[in-house]
């Protein structure tokens, strides 16, 4: 048998990894007279976990299902490696033959099997040898915490053991991508917590790409290694989390994501990649995220977690009337009237004082173009 040099089977490593990349280019899908998708392009790299994120009507839904080929697209390509799931010049591949696993939000699990009997379904249909399917199930269940359940039928079963029980399932014949639509949404909301560092670190284990769909910020950047942010049918940003959330290209990303207080200042001047404002007579420096104009008004953007209590000979300050404070158990909640706006900011201690001063540090203020 011929040997490979270094150089080459690492060349051949490299080869197969790009064999298994998803690739969505230009995708459009029409449902009725309504263009969901407007051109969308989104990559999967193998073993990675993107989020679908977005408000209701952003289409994340659809490009999920696309991809899946539940829902045919009406421009564009799909592919994954060198397998064409669908191009506009004549190719839709049918959703049995993509080898994909998909996670449903109800998990879809038959109610008259059990445990056992869900996970080797696909692996029966595959006409797989009965003593590889009692392998390869029994695998499964043990990885994902299921030994001893495997007789059970799902009506017996929590939500999270569902949930499980349904990922097995999806995994247990090898897809190249698994396919995940809001896959903790059934879960109360401290399961949902705890099922969050679960699911990474099952995802991640597999190896497998995973691409879900998600309404909820805080499962989107926990679980994720990207962020895929839609807005109207279009990616408004592709990136970590964290780039997401310190970096917003736009407005739209940054009020979407953490719930910011945003409020109009006047641009006085710009200063390299910082922009000197006013807001309501008090002088305040942020970053520049767009192209600004001195004497125009623009787009604050203060996070409440940014904003704390002034210390002595601090600038960069704003002042106002305490307006009220919620308790919320690991820290309190306030809101600052500072003329016509109300500045929510975050302490871990009550706030006694009626007048309150507030400081921001520049690199934490983001400032658009209205």
């Amino acid at each position: 048998m011929r040997s490979l040099s270094g150089a080459s089977r690492k060349e051949e490593a490299m080869q197969s990894l790009a064999a298994e990349v998803l690739r969505v280019e230009a995708l459009k899908v029409r449902l009725g007279e309504h263009l969901v998708l407007q051109g969308v392009d989104l990559t999967v790299e193998p073993g990675e976990i993107v989020a679908l994120l977005g408000p209701s009507g952003s289409g994340k839904t659809t490009l999920l299902r696309a991809v899946a080929g539940l829902v045919r697209p009406t421009e564009g390509r799909i592919l994954l490696g060198q397998e064409v799931f669908y191009d506009k010049r004549g190719v839709f591949l049918p959703p049995e033959r993509r080898n994909l696993g998909l996670v449903f939000q109800s998990y879809a699990l038959w109610p008259h099997r059990t445990v056992y009997e869900n996970v080797a379904y696909g692996l029966r249909l595959r006409k797989v040898p009965e003593s590889v399917v009692r392998e390869r199930v029994l695998t499964l269940l043990d990885r994902l915490g299921l030994t001893g359940l495997e007789h059970r039928y799902p009506g017996a079963l929590s939500g999270g053991q569902q949930q499980r029980v349904s990922l097995a399932r999806a995994l247990a014949y090898d897809p190249k991508l698994l396919l995940l639509d809001e896959p903790l949404s059934n879960l109360d909301a401290k399961l949902r917590d705890q099922a969050r560092v679960w699911l990474r670190n099952t995802l991640k284990a597999t190896g497998k790409a995973a691409l879900f769909v998600t309404h909820d910020q805080a499962e989107a950047m926990a679980i994720a290694d990207r962020i895929a942010l839609l807005h109207e049918g279009r990616m408004e940003q592709v990136g970590t989390p964290e780039d997401l959330y310190r970096n917003p290209r736009t407005l739209f990303v940054a009020d979407f994501l953490g719930n910011p207080n945003v409020v109009e200042a006047l641009v006085v001047g710009l200063e390299g990649p910082m922009a000197r404002l006013e807001l309501v007579g008090f002088p305040l420096r942020a970053r520049a995220m767009d192209s600004l104009t001195p004497g125009r008004l623009a787009k604050l953007v203060l996070r409440p977690e940014a904003l704390r209590p002034a210390g002595p000979g601090e600038v960069n300050t704003l002042e106002g009337e305490l307006a009220h404070s919620l308790y919320l158990g690991s820290h309190y909640e306030h809101w600052v009237r500072v003329g016509e706006a109300h500045l929510r900011f975050l302490s871990p201690a009550p706030v006694r004082e009626r007048h309150v001063r507030l400081a921001v540090d520049p690199e934490s203020a983001l400032v658009y173009a209205t």
